[in-house]
């Protein structure tokens, strides 16, 4: 099973064309299985997901460079629009949690079985659930 979770994670990294010289490539790779293991890290990153991966190495890494590699790693993708929707849901700036939250669903649903499916070749209940979720945010920004 770890085999294949690595392999799944490696997979959709190079598809988002996120260079692999990269620290930010490592620690999103980090955060990732640490998320496996700690599902609730999303929702507390600086308290919890960053510092967590910054133990993963040694005593020179601190949170702060965990973010900042992430941040760069994600912004430095060369992925196309279309693929980042088909992988992640949507298409241009992701904040870091989001991004990671993102990956964390993309791998779940290909560990699951779809075959990568989830985002926009025949997962219905993942469609009507994003769809709806579009249709709520649209709702919240005429506020």
């Amino acid at each position: 099973m770890d085999k294949l979770f690595e392999l799944t994670v490696y997979n959709i990294l190079r598809e988002l064309q996120i260079p692999a010289h990269l620290k930010g490539y490592q620690f999103l790779k980090s955060a990732l299985r640490y998320l496996r293991d700690n599902p609730n890290a999303i929702y507390s990153v600086t308290k919890d997901l960053y510092p967590g991966v910054a133990e993963m190495y040694d005593d020179k890494v601190e949170w702060t460079h965990v973010e900042r590699g992430i941040r760069n790693a994600i912004r430095l993708s060369r992925a196309s629009d279309e693929t980042k929707v088909r992988v992640l849901g949507k298409k241009g700036h992701f904040a870091n949690s989001e991004f990671i939250a993102a990956l964390g669903e993309t791998i779940g649903f290909r560990l699951d079985g779809d075959g990568g499916q989830s985002r926009s070749e025949g997962n219905d209940k993942y469609l009507e659930f994003h769809e709806s979720r579009d249709e709520l945010q649209m709702k919240t920004n005429d506020f």
